[in-house]
């Protein structure tokens, strides 16, 4: 299992170690890991202990300047003189893992989001709607390299943050029965819109969250918090536990994909940016 989404301290190297390397280390030692970390928790002091154990970890990275990351930008301009100065976003990050060493095929992660986007944009581009504000389609790079997609898009917008009268982002749509709203509790007239669309029309179970990300950005959301731009981060949830590990593993794959709740999804997605572009 691979989290790239990691602080970097120059000059320090840390290395993830699976079951059966720790299995092998706590064996014979008469303590359990599991544990440990509890007292760890618990106590929240060190619990070193002598393993009598002798191993050797060793990392090798590679730096490839040649690497580069897009964002991809959609634009629907608003029909109103003042209004279309100001923009409704809806992004999701278009990266993930590649060949991690094995293919990592990122369907929940994120290409449902992307998924979603596009299926928005094309409903709202053949709507025939005259929306008053503009509308941006952001597909972000390199989330998964430490949200630095969304970072750079931040820092050099198509339209100004302070005119950015909201941000819908798409995390990891592809999944599961219920909907949620991160960071919705903190943007309560946002969320009222979601949830009117969802009651009205969609009739899913979708809940409301505070602020999450912003100590350490993990979504690209987060940067759009910092920037003060009211964010909802869309995720979804609530299906049937799978019998294996899908997060940044092998098995991220179409199989484990929900169509029914992209397409609800997209519904409600579709539903709030007509109105929040419009009045």
């Amino acid at each position: 299992i691979v989290n790239p989404n990691c602080a970097f301290v120059k000059g320090f190297g840390w290395a993830a170690a699976s079951r059966a390397v720790w299995d092998d280390v706590f064996a014979g030692t008469g303590k359990k890991r599991d544990d440990v970390i509890k007292q760890i928790r618990s106590t929240l002091k060190p619990a070193s202990f002598a393993t009598g154990k002798v191993m050797t970890m060793k990392n090798v990275t590679e730096h490839h300047p040649e690497g580069i990351g897009s964002n991809v930008v959609g634009f629907i301009e608003g029909t109103d003189p003042v209004l279309k100065q100001e923009a409704i976003v809806i992004g999701a990050h278009l990266d993930h893992l590649g060949l991690n060493p094995a293919l990592m095929p990122g369907a929940h992660d994120n290409a449902s989001g992307v998924a979603v986007m596009l299926g928005v944009a094309e409903a709202l581009a053949k709507s025939g709607i005259p929306f008053k504000r503009s509308i941006v389609f952001i597909a972000f790079g390199a989330e998964e390299q430490g949200v630095k997609g969304s970072e750079y898009y931040v820092a050099h917008p198509f339209m100004p943050n302070a005119k950015t009268k909201a941000m819908l982002n798409l995390e990891s749509v592809g999944r599961g029965e219920t909907i949620s709203g991160g960071s919705g509790r903190n943007f309560p007239q946002l969320w009222e819109v979601v949830d009117r669309m969802n009651t009205k029309y969609i009739h899913r179970r979708a809940t409301a969250s505070a602020n999450a990300n912003l100590a350490r950005p993990r979504q690209d959301a987060a940067h759009f918090l910092w920037a003060n731009v009211p964010t909802i981060s869309f995720g979804t949830g609530g299906g049937k536990p799978l019998p294996y590990a899908s997060y940044h593993t092998t098995k991220d794959a179409l199989e484990i994909i929900t169509p029914e709740i992209m397409q609800d999804l997209a519904r409600l997605v579709f539903l709030t940016t007509v109105e929040l572009a419009t009045k």
